[in-house]
């Protein structure tokens, strides 16, 4: 089972998705993105450095392997078995707060995809804004905001709250 994050600000929800991705196999492949390419990804910096992030998701998989890049495809082109592909015996699986995740045609061409649900009202953004914002109330809003169907805290008006 493959599988490819960011996993910064670890938390109940990617250890949910990552405990999740036994049901799809025995043995578990993860990409992480590292700091640079997580900063273009997102356009802000990680809270955790990459070993930091690297320790945190190495409990729940067999092996980790760092992308140092935007577009994955290459990085996890190299550590897909062609003898998987061939026999059927591999699969790609992720949470589905992210659809339409880079790679996505040439993983979907080569194996199955499945999505895992997220868990609610859980995520690094959430995290990010409460314990990380310098305006108090602004982290004070999202501790009690209500979350979107990807965790990030919204107002009222279902307005994404911003650092």
């Amino acid at each position: 089972v493959y599988t490819i994050g960011c996993f910064d600000l670890f938390h109940r929800g990617h250890q949910n998705v990552l405990l999740a991705l036994r049901e799809f196999g025995y043995y578990i492949v993860a990409g992480i993105h590292d700091d640079e390419s997580y900063f273009k990804l997102k356009n802000k910096y990680t809270i955790d450095n990459l070993e930091t992030r690297m320790d945190n998701v190495k409990p729940f998989v067999d092996q980790l392997f760092v992308i140092p890049s935007t577009k994955p495809g290459l990085y996890l082109k190299s550590m897909v078995s062609e003898q998987d592909i061939l026999s059927g015996a591999c699969c790609y699986a992720r949470g589905d707060d992210m659809l339409q995740f880079p790679g996505r045609d040439w993983v979907e061409s080569v194996m199955p995809v499945h999505f895992v649900p997220r868990t609610e009202s859980c995520s690094s953004s959430l995290l990010r804004t409460i314990y990380h914002s310098e305006d108090p109330e602004l982290a004070k809003k999202a501790a009690y905001a209500v979350t979107r169907y990807d965790g990030k805290p919204v107002d009222e008006n279902g307005n994404v709250l911003k650092l």
